[in-house]
């Protein structure tokens, strides 16, 4: 029942949602998005992008919304915050983490379930989001901890899974902040925010190595400067 109200109410929800985040971007950002054309030919793929602001998730989302399905991470609080819980909910985004309250055993079996449920959805040909920095930047460059260890788990349980990163510049407070004059005819100087976005297929990430050298180089990946500046 739960997979059938998904395919059609949830589909209605969905769409609706895309027209009001896709059509709010469209009026404060010029966006251009590289690569995203690739995903389509890569199905069950785990996405890594930056996090240089909270308007990453919904942004992404709307843009990739019409190529393939995408299925984003949250942190435990912000799931469950009831300010956006509900479209969390039909964005169908899946939580991860746990509040350090929990006792061990809770936390190592919310962490297994939190797995298997984003096996099942790259086994299905369903994309994943993550950011794998796990919070916004609160600087200039990304910074990966070396416990965070969602994406090692991941691609060591499954090494075949495609990985892709997404970088993405213009956004974040740390960004370098340019304006078309999209609004000039009502006097503003400035008009919609530039945005570039690139994806690019990930190979040379090794889930072989220890949890902190697969970080540092994680966060050395996230780091790279998009081809062509911005």
């Amino acid at each position: 029942m739960k997979r059938f109200l998904d395919a059609t109410l949830g589909r209605w929800v969905r769409h609706f949602f895309f027209v009001l985040v896709r059509g709010y971007y469209a009026l404060f950002y010029n966006v251009s998005f590289a690569g995203k054309h690739l995903l389509q030919d890569r199905p069950g793929t785990l996405i890594l992008a930056t996090h240089v602001s909270r308007h990453d998730g919904p942004l992404i989302s709307a843009i990739l919304y019409s190529t393939a399905r995408v299925r984003p991470t949250v942190h435990y609080g912000e799931y469950h915050s009831w300010a956006q819980w509900f479209p969390l909910y039909v964005a169908a985004a899946i939580p991860m983490s746990s509040p350090k309250t929990w006792p061990e055993a809770k936390r190592a079996a919310r962490k297994r379930r939190t797995l298997e449920i984003i096996h099942k959805v790259l086994g299905n040909g369903n994309s994943i989001l993550l950011f794998p920095a796990g919070r916004v930047r609160r600087q200039p460059e990304e910074i990966v901890a070396p416990y965070l260890s969602g994406v090692h788990d991941i691609l060591r349980a499954e090494p075949e899974t495609p990985v892709m990163l997404l970088r993405t510049e213009g956004l974040g407070r740390f960004q370098t902040a340019k304006y078309d004059l999209f609004w000039s005819f009502l006097g503003r100087k400035q008009g919609r925010r530039h945005v570039a976005m690139d994806l690019r297929p990930l190979t040379d990430l090794d889930p072989n190595l220890d949890l902190a050298a697969f970080n540092a180089k994680l966060e050395e990946l996230l780091n790279r400067p998009i081809p062509g500046g911005f």
